[in-house]
Protein backbone atom coordinates (compact mmCIF):
# COMPACT_ATOMS: atom_id res chain seq x y z
CA UNK A 1 0.00 0.00 0.00
CA UNK A 2 2.99 2.38 0.63
CA UNK A 3 3.98 2.05 -3.10
CA UNK A 4 -0.07 3.04 -4.28
CA UNK A 5 0.76 6.57 -1.71
CA UNK A 6 3.78 7.07 -3.10
CA UNK A 7 2.32 6.69 -6.70
CA UNK A 8 -0.54 8.75 -6.00
CA UNK A 9 1.90 11.68 -4.81
CA UNK A 10 3.81 11.54 -7.98
CA UNK A 11 0.52 11.35 -9.96
CA UNK A 12 -0.89 14.64 -8.18
CA UNK A 13 2.90 16.84 -8.54
CA UNK A 14 1.78 16.12 -12.55
CA UNK A 15 -2.43 16.91 -12.31
CA UNK A 16 -0.60 20.11 -10.64
CA UNK A 17 1.27 20.70 -13.31
CA UNK A 18 -1.24 20.09 -15.98
CA UNK A 19 -3.29 22.34 -14.76
CA UNK A 20 -1.23 25.06 -14.05
CA UNK A 21 -0.35 24.74 -17.94
CA UNK A 22 -4.09 24.49 -18.90
CA UNK A 23 -4.31 28.16 -16.92
CA UNK A 24 -1.44 29.28 -19.27
CA UNK A 25 -2.70 28.21 -22.24
CA UNK A 26 -6.22 29.41 -21.52
CA UNK A 27 -4.74 33.17 -21.08
CA UNK A 28 -2.87 32.47 -24.31
CA UNK A 29 -5.89 31.24 -26.42
CA UNK A 30 -7.41 34.80 -25.49
CA UNK A 31 -5.56 35.90 -28.31
CA UNK A 32 -7.46 33.84 -30.97
CA UNK A 33 -4.52 31.41 -32.08
CA UNK A 34 -5.88 28.23 -33.22
CA UNK A 35 -3.03 26.59 -32.23
CA UNK A 36 -3.04 27.03 -28.82
CA UNK A 37 -6.52 26.38 -28.88
CA UNK A 38 -5.54 22.76 -30.20
CA UNK A 39 -2.73 22.89 -28.03
CA UNK A 40 -4.91 23.73 -25.34
CA UNK A 41 -7.02 20.82 -26.10
CA UNK A 42 -4.74 18.59 -26.48
CA UNK A 43 -3.55 19.39 -22.54
CA UNK A 44 -7.17 18.77 -21.18
CA UNK A 45 -7.76 15.66 -22.65
CA UNK A 46 -4.72 14.42 -21.27
CA UNK A 47 -5.69 16.11 -17.82
CA UNK A 48 -9.03 14.48 -18.50
CA UNK A 49 -7.08 10.83 -18.45
CA UNK A 50 -4.58 11.47 -15.43
CA UNK A 51 -7.44 12.35 -13.35
CA UNK A 52 -9.29 9.37 -14.33
CA UNK A 53 -5.86 6.93 -13.68
CA UNK A 54 -5.82 9.12 -10.11
CA UNK A 55 -9.01 8.58 -9.27
CA UNK A 56 -8.97 4.63 -10.14
CA UNK A 57 -5.50 4.90 -7.88
CA UNK A 58 -7.82 6.57 -5.32
CA UNK A 59 -10.27 4.06 -5.36
CA UNK A 60 -8.13 1.06 -5.18
CA UNK A 61 -6.41 2.59 -1.86
CA UNK A 62 -9.89 2.90 -0.35
CA UNK A 63 -10.92 -0.84 -1.44
CA UNK A 64 -7.44 -1.72 -0.10
CA UNK A 65 -8.23 0.55 3.10
CA UNK A 66 -11.75 -1.06 3.61
CA UNK A 67 -10.49 -4.52 3.59
CA UNK A 68 -7.96 -3.97 6.16
CA UNK A 69 -9.89 -2.18 8.80
CA UNK A 70 -12.62 -5.18 8.28
CA UNK A 71 -10.11 -7.43 9.06
CA UNK A 72 -9.05 -5.77 12.16
CA UNK A 73 -10.31 -5.97 15.42
CA UNK A 74 -11.65 -2.45 17.15
CA UNK A 75 -10.36 -2.11 21.09
CA UNK A 76 -12.23 -3.87 23.89
CA UNK A 77 -13.85 -1.10 25.98
CA UNK A 78 -11.02 -1.84 28.39
CA UNK A 79 -8.31 -0.75 25.60
CA UNK A 80 -6.99 -4.01 24.97
CA UNK A 81 -7.31 -6.04 21.58
CA UNK A 82 -9.53 -8.90 20.78
CA UNK A 83 -9.69 -11.68 18.23
CA UNK A 84 -7.40 -13.84 16.51
CA UNK A 85 -4.07 -12.45 15.21
CA UNK A 86 -4.85 -8.81 16.40
CA UNK A 87 -1.83 -6.52 17.05
CA UNK A 88 -1.06 -2.82 17.90
CA UNK A 89 0.23 -2.83 14.41
CA UNK A 90 -2.41 -3.64 12.48
CA UNK A 91 -4.77 -0.81 14.83
CA UNK A 92 -2.08 1.57 14.07
CA UNK A 93 -2.82 1.37 10.44
CA UNK A 94 -6.45 0.97 10.54
CA UNK A 95 -6.09 4.44 12.64
CA UNK A 96 -4.37 5.52 9.64
CA UNK A 97 -6.25 4.47 6.90
CA UNK A 98 -9.43 5.99 8.47
CA UNK A 99 -7.98 9.66 8.60
CA UNK A 100 -7.02 8.97 4.89
CA UNK A 101 -10.44 7.81 3.49
CA UNK A 102 -11.90 11.28 5.35
CA UNK A 103 -9.67 12.78 3.30
CA UNK A 104 -10.35 11.47 0.03
CA UNK A 105 -13.80 11.84 0.71
CA UNK A 106 -13.31 15.66 1.66
CA UNK A 107 -14.31 15.63 5.56
CA UNK A 108 -10.97 17.46 5.96
CA UNK A 109 -11.45 18.84 9.33
CA UNK A 110 -11.67 14.64 10.53
CA UNK A 111 -8.88 13.79 8.58
CA UNK A 112 -6.85 16.71 10.27
CA UNK A 113 -8.07 15.66 13.59
CA UNK A 114 -6.83 12.18 12.89
CA UNK A 115 -4.09 13.04 11.69
CA UNK A 116 -3.16 14.70 14.29
CA UNK A 117 -4.39 12.21 16.96
CA UNK A 118 -2.18 9.62 14.91
CA UNK A 119 0.85 11.48 14.98
CA UNK A 120 0.54 11.77 18.82
CA UNK A 121 -0.38 8.24 19.59
CA UNK A 122 2.24 6.85 16.94
CA UNK A 123 5.34 9.01 16.98
CA UNK A 124 7.85 6.60 15.65
CA UNK A 125 5.43 5.26 12.81
CA UNK A 126 6.69 4.78 9.30
CA UNK A 127 3.57 6.95 8.59
CA UNK A 128 3.91 9.82 10.50
CA UNK A 129 5.39 11.99 7.96
CA UNK A 130 2.45 10.28 5.39
CA UNK A 131 0.23 12.31 8.54
CA UNK A 132 2.07 15.40 8.34
CA UNK A 133 1.82 15.67 4.51
CA UNK A 134 -2.06 15.18 4.22
CA UNK A 135 -2.54 17.45 7.29
CA UNK A 136 -0.66 20.32 5.30
CA UNK A 137 -2.65 19.04 2.03
CA UNK A 138 -6.03 19.39 3.82
CA UNK A 139 -5.37 22.71 4.34
CA UNK A 140 -4.67 23.22 0.67
CA UNK A 141 -7.50 21.58 -0.62
CA UNK A 142 -9.52 23.90 1.34
CA UNK A 143 -8.64 26.87 0.65
CA UNK A 144 -7.13 27.62 3.73
CA UNK A 145 -3.73 28.78 2.13
CA UNK A 146 -2.23 30.28 5.54
CA UNK A 147 -2.20 27.61 6.88
CA UNK A 148 -1.12 24.82 4.54
CA UNK A 149 1.64 27.26 4.20
CA UNK A 150 2.64 26.91 7.75
CA UNK A 151 2.01 23.07 7.54
CA UNK A 152 3.87 22.51 4.59
CA UNK A 153 6.83 24.56 6.31
CA UNK A 154 6.66 21.92 9.15
CA UNK A 155 6.79 19.12 6.84
CA UNK A 156 9.84 20.16 4.96
CA UNK A 157 11.93 21.01 7.98
CA UNK A 158 10.76 17.61 9.64
CA UNK A 159 11.13 15.66 7.01
CA UNK A 160 13.69 17.55 4.47
CA UNK A 161 15.03 14.34 2.48
CA UNK A 162 11.04 13.29 1.64
CA UNK A 163 10.41 12.75 -2.02
CA UNK A 164 7.41 15.46 -1.77
CA UNK A 165 9.54 18.24 -0.24
CA UNK A 166 9.30 20.07 -3.98
CA UNK A 167 5.92 19.62 -4.09
CA UNK A 168 5.10 21.10 -0.71
CA UNK A 169 7.60 24.49 -1.59
CA UNK A 170 5.63 24.39 -4.58
CA UNK A 171 2.21 24.18 -3.52
CA UNK A 172 3.52 26.85 -0.63
CA UNK A 173 4.28 29.50 -3.71
CA UNK A 174 0.75 28.40 -5.06
CA UNK A 175 -0.79 29.35 -1.70
CA UNK A 176 0.76 32.44 -1.84
CA UNK A 177 -0.21 33.60 -4.66
CA UNK A 178 -3.81 32.64 -3.80
CA UNK A 179 -3.63 35.22 -1.34
CA UNK A 180 -1.83 37.98 -3.25
CA UNK A 181 1.41 37.79 -1.36
CA UNK A 182 3.47 37.18 -4.57
CA UNK A 183 6.77 38.84 -4.19
CA UNK A 184 6.85 35.94 -1.54
CA UNK A 185 5.47 33.44 -3.69
CA UNK A 186 8.56 33.88 -5.72
CA UNK A 187 11.24 33.09 -2.83
CA UNK A 188 9.86 30.01 -1.96
CA UNK A 189 8.93 29.14 -5.69
CA UNK A 190 12.82 30.16 -6.73
CA UNK A 191 14.16 28.31 -3.84
CA UNK A 192 12.10 25.24 -5.22
CA UNK A 193 14.09 26.00 -8.78
CA UNK A 194 17.28 26.42 -6.83
CA UNK A 195 17.12 22.43 -4.73
CA UNK A 196 15.42 20.89 -7.42
CA UNK A 197 16.26 22.26 -10.68
CA UNK A 198 14.89 19.19 -12.69
CA UNK A 199 12.28 18.00 -10.87
CA UNK A 200 8.46 18.40 -12.34
CA UNK A 201 7.76 21.14 -9.89
CA UNK A 202 10.55 23.19 -10.76
CA UNK A 203 9.43 23.13 -14.40
CA UNK A 204 5.93 24.69 -13.09
CA UNK A 205 7.56 26.89 -11.10
CA UNK A 206 9.21 28.66 -13.71
CA UNK A 207 6.30 29.16 -15.48
CA UNK A 208 4.21 30.62 -12.25
CA UNK A 209 7.48 33.06 -12.25
CA UNK A 210 7.29 34.05 -15.72
CA UNK A 211 3.61 34.90 -15.46
CA UNK A 212 4.47 36.82 -12.09
CA UNK A 213 6.78 38.96 -13.82
CA UNK A 214 4.58 40.05 -16.91
CA UNK A 215 1.91 40.91 -14.54
CA UNK A 216 4.71 43.93 -12.70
Amino acid sequence: MKGLYARQTRLEARVERIYQDVESLKKQSMAGSSSDERQLAEIEASLAELEQSYSELTKRLNNLETRTMSSVPAPSQSGSFTGPGSSALQYEARVYEEAYKNLTEGNYIEARNQFKQFMASYPNSAQVADAQYWIAESYYREGKFEESILEFQRFIDSYPKDNRVPLSYLKQGLSLINIGRNEEAKLFLQTLIDKYPNSEEARIAKEKLRELAVKR
